[in-house]
């Protein structure tokens, strides 16, 4: 009977130790698995970083180019009203100056109109 006793008494303690081998083996499958998602996820995570900063970069940088192209165009709006202007006053003296010409010639010509009707007259 003792033997008996022993033998269920070991039997049961077989089974715990079967139990808890179990356990322990769902928990680190369990362990394993959280374990690598949690990997993935920093992975995912440390991709995610990289390319917020490699961003933010270009970023600054296209700001940076347009306001470069901003400025360039202030520049040649500014040039551009220049240079009319400069041609503006070039052709208003060059205007000026043809005027006074044709105003020598008229009055050249009346004077001569003027003197030729008085030798004809006379």
């Amino acid at each position: 009977m003792r033997i008996l006793s022993t033998l269920i008494l070991t039997s049961q303690s077989l089974n715990k130790i079967m139990e808890g081998q179990t356990v322990t083996l769902i928990l680190s499958i369990a362990g394993g698995t959280i374990s690598l998602l949690l990997l993935i996820i920093g992975f995912f995570m440390s991709r995610l970083v990289s390319d917020v900063k490699s961003n933010t970069s270009e970023i600054g940088k296209n700001k940076g180019r347009i306001e470069l192209v901003e400025q360039q165009q202030i520049n040649d709006t500014k040039r551009i009203e220049e240079l009319t202007q400069l041609e503006l006053r070039v052709m208003s003296k060059s205007v000026t100056d043809l005027s006074n010409n044709v105003n020598t010639l008229v009055t050249a010509l009346a004077k001569k109109g003027i003197q030729s009707s008085i030798k004809k007259e006379s």
